[in-house]
């Protein structure tokens, strides 16, 4: 990852403006109101955050990523805004586990919601990590998606995909529907050009 590492210095800058309105409509899908605590995978420089504390502001973020880099980047962010109460620190997706997990963070409470935003057309063995991270979540717990689908795909789906280390044909919002309850998906209104497919955001509920 240490393409990511050295992205984190740029990675803001050159395409946050494409995803902000996934990550605010994602926030709102986590239905943060009855929630004491979100687990943020793959979480990049932290750009969920933001959304997630202007809805619940007593919420409890565990950040995780395998990029330190990116990590820093969330590190500065949470001291810049004073998020005290945020536990980042770095790991393999793969590795996410009840036990692995209390080793970092002192708790096996589990979590009421989970995100992961343009991780899982990242993420080795994905559908193994999203059947376990739907494992992590408590009872009545939602987990929410973002990520890019190249339906048709366009020149840009290669690009994303060389520059990102992706793979935009992965069905994931197809795989979790078949995992949850209540799932819901959009579609969020960004060029497939700039993207490489069609960005969305799927949500659903632990059975």
């Amino acid at each position: 990852m240490k393409w990511y590492d050295f992205f984190s210095g740029f990675y803001d800058k050159s395409l946050e403006k494409l995803y902000f309105d996934s990550r605010q409509r994602a926030a709102e899908l986590l239905d943060l109101k009855n929630a004491s605590s979100v687990l943020d995978v793959a979480c990049g420089t932290g750009a969920n955050f933001k959304h997630i504390k202007q809805l619940n502001p007593s919420i409890k973020i565990v950040g995780t990523d395998y990029s330190q880099g990116m990590l820093n980047k969330a590190k500065q962010l949470c001291e810049k805004n004073s998020w005290t109460d945020t536990i980042l620190f770095q790991a393999d997706a793969r590795d996410l586990s009840t036990d692995y997990i209390l080793k970092h963070t002192g708790s096996n409470d589990g979590f009421d919601r989970i995100i992961c935003a343009l991780g899982m057309s990242v993420i080795p063995d994905w559908e193994k990590v999203l059947n376990n991270l739907i494992s992590l979540l408590n009872p009545r717990g939602k987990i929410v998606l973002i990520d890019v689908f190249a339906e048709k795909r366009n020149m840009n789906s290669w690009l994303v995909e060389k520059m990102a280390k992706a793979d935009l044909n992965r069905t994931i919002f197809q795989q979790l529907e078949k995992r949850t309850i209540n799932f819901h998906k959009e579609y969020i209104h960004v060029s497939e050009l700039k993207v490489g497919g069609k960005l969305f955001v799927a949500v659903g509920g632990k059975k």
